[in-house]
């Protein structure tokens, strides 16, 4: 079953177009079957029981009768996630020369490889049962195995859940045209292609969405059942009531004639490979969120979108990077040992290179998205969507060719960001200069942004400058080493500055109102401060003073700092003056303030302008020309 895959010439060419056909997709899901059986392979040497030894010889004995039905479950998304967080789990590595490791482990590779206790083994190896049971009804086979419930509950692949409370083995039999998981009875027969899932007595059935515009079909499960379908730990949410399904379908119904119409090979693709989608929940102040784990290709997890317009954008946003994890598994693209991290323009933390190559390939879609929607919107929609074009075009454009720089691709590497050049390169549409500044202005918010969260100057430096300004001397005209030290945490770009501005473009008259107070700004957008809101209605000066007056009553709040130092730069644009780095300015005007010494930050700022900051080599490239924010989160 398993196979030497590789992708042809014209296949490789087409996915580094952004595209791919059927066959392709196709092409690229039988390579994660075959990587999926390794990893079986790997994980029943690792932990296999008795139990897991039937269970694998029915999977075997569905496979041999029915060639489709074994390849078909290794194929669900969510086998997937399994494999991959049961070798993790069971095959932790420890350091060489602890005496536990050393005393139960196998040595790999100068780690330790920790022995699983068995009982860590059985729960790890437990959904083995449920994928061979559904392999064998799938073979058409009459089947009878005993499996270990998880939480009270047997999860079945494709069909749904049947809780059987306290009992520590179940039995799952067919029986005709029904399943009896222990004492649940399930029924065999087709499910409809649209609606809420059954709910009987002790069985949930999966939901499921389809939507059909001119003669193209996608059908998928909507997952709130499957126990790794929360692979990023986002907040899947649980049970949805048939309302819940029922606004899902909408959704879909008024997304899906979007990208079969205007983007109908990237439909076609998303047709033929997605499979599932995982809800997330939402909270009340941050942008929807949307995530494709590269251990589950097929399945997309999102937030539930504002409408038709966001959902097709999140579809079509998260397929390229299945494609994209797909194909590399196949084709290497990059060299996997390098160890450095770099700026992406999509995240507000470093990100080592193959997740800034994720990111490239999710927004040449979002890109040609938006040059899309510049045609088919009018009024202020319309002038949105220019500006995403022109800020994604640019970006694109520019962090490929920085990625080109890092010489780190491989050769087919090289093939395939060449290729991305080739269709940015290709849309040379002129954009409204009006638009354009505005890109330029959200890519300096973002560079700003992961500047002030991520670089810091010398300390030895820094605490030279502030005895100097203590002392009252002159600043020195030095150079100050940065290196970056990543906040905490993974932090996806979100600006309450640039919101405004895609308020300002989408409905003027909403953010009039705003501006005169006629509605509360804490409401509309809860992260945003008065100082955003004057600098995104164009009064620099104005937010000026306000971002000056957040930072000197709480100098840890990173937005007020980052939205002074954008003010301040175009005010001394206009002025042909220059102050200092943003992030050398907040940590002398932080040492100062702790050793009671409070400043006016603007008057620091420009004390410090004899200052040359200077990146430290080797630790992050420039991502200077190539900042921007995003549209829709990204997790890469």
């Amino acid at each position: 079953m398993t196979g030497y895959h590789r992708l042809a010439p014209d296949d490789l060419a087409a996915l580094a177009a952004g595209l791919g056909d059927r066959r392709t997709i196709r092409l690229l899901r039988d390579g994660q079957v075959s990587k999926r059986m390794l990893q079986l392979r790997a994980l029943l040497d690792t932990a296999a029981t008795e139990e897991t030894a039937r269970h694998f010889a029915l999977w075997a004995t569905a496979a041999d009768r029915s060639p489709e039905a074994g390849p078909a479950v290794l194929a669900l998304p969510h086998t997937g996630a399994w494999l991959a967080t049961a070798l993790r789990r069971l095959r932790t590595p420890t350091p060489s020369g602890s005496a536990s490791a050393a005393a139960v482990g196998r040595t790999t590779g100068g780690l330790v490889v920790e022995a699983a206790p068995e009982w860590a083994a059985e729960a790890e190896l437990t959904p083995l049962g449920s994928i061979a049971a559904v392999a064998a009804l799938r073979a058409g086979m009459d089947f009878e195995l005993s499996v270990t419930p998880r939480d009270g509950a047997v999860y079945l692949p494709t069909l749904g859940l049947a809780r059987v409370g306290d009992a520590r083995r179940v039995t799952i039999r067919r029986a005709g045209s029904q399943l009896l998981v222990g004492p649940v009875t399930v029924s065999l027969a087709p499910p409809p292609d649209a609606g809420p899932g059954a709910e009987t007595d002790g069985w949930s059935g999966l939901h499921r969405l389809c939507s059909t515009a001119d003669g193209l079909t996608l059908r998928i499960t909507l997952d709130d059942l499957d126990p790794y379908r929360d692979r990023h730990q986002l907040c899947a949410a649980d049970r949805l009531t048939p309302a819940e399904v029922a606004e899902w379908q909408r959704l879909l119904d008024d997304a899906w004639p979007i990208l079969v119409r205007h983007h109908r090979r990237h439909a076609e693709a998303i047709a033929e490979g997605l499979r599932c989608l995982v809800p997330l929940l939402a909270d009340s102040v941050s942008a929807g969120v949307n995530v494709t784990s590269m251990d589950a290709f097929g399945s997309v997890s999102m937030t539930r979108p504002i409408d038709g317009e966001a959902f097709a954008l999140g579809l079509l946003h998260e397929f390229q990077h299945a494609k994209l994890g797909a194909t590399i598994d196949v084709e290497p693209l990059y060299d996997r040992d390098d160890r450095r991290y770099y700026y992406a323009p999509w995240r507000d933390d470093p990100r080592p290179l193959g997740a800034v190559l994720q990111g490239v390939y999710a927004f040449i879609a979002v890109t040609e998205f938006w040059r899309a929607r510049r045609a088919l919107r009018s009024g202020g929609p319309a002038r949105l969507a220019e500006v995403e074009f022109a800020r994604w075009r640019d970006r694109v454009s520019r962090t490929c060719a920085d990625i080109e720089s890092f010489g780190r691709l491989t050769a087919a590497g090289r093939e395939f960001v060449a290729g991305l050049r080739r269709v940015i390169d290709d849309w040379r549409d002129p954009v409204d200069p009006v638009a354009a500044e505005l890109a330029r202005e959200a890519a300096e918010d973002h560079w700003t942004v992961w500047r002030l969260r991520n670089r810091r100057p010398d300390p030895d430096a820094v605490h030279q400058l502030a005895a100097a300004r203590t002392a009252g001397l002159p600043c020195p005209a030095t150079i100050v080493t940065l290196r970056v030290e990543p906040a905490d945490g993974r932090w996806l770009s979100l600006s309450p500055r640039l919101d405004l501005v895609r308020l300002r473009l989408s409905d003027p008259e909403r953010f009039m109102r705003l501006r005169t107070g006629a509605e509360r700004l804490v409401d509309a957008l809860p992260t945003a401060s008065d100082g955003d809101l004057a600098l995104a209605a164009g009064d620099d000066l104005a937010a000026r003073e306000s971002y000056r007056g957040q930072v000197c009553a709480d100098p840890e709040q990173l937005s007020a700092w980052v939205g002074l130092a954008l003010a301040e730069q175009r005010l001394t644009a206009a002025e042909k003056t220059g102050g200092a780095d943003p992030e050398l300015c907040r940590a002398v005007y932080r040492r100062l303030r702790a050793a009671g010494h409070p400043e006016d930050p603007l008057e620091l700022a420009r004390w410090l302008a004899p200052v040359t900051c200077v990146a430290a080599a080797g630790i992050e490239h420039d991502g200077a020309s190539s900042a921007t924010s995003v549209a829709v989160p990204d997790r890469s």
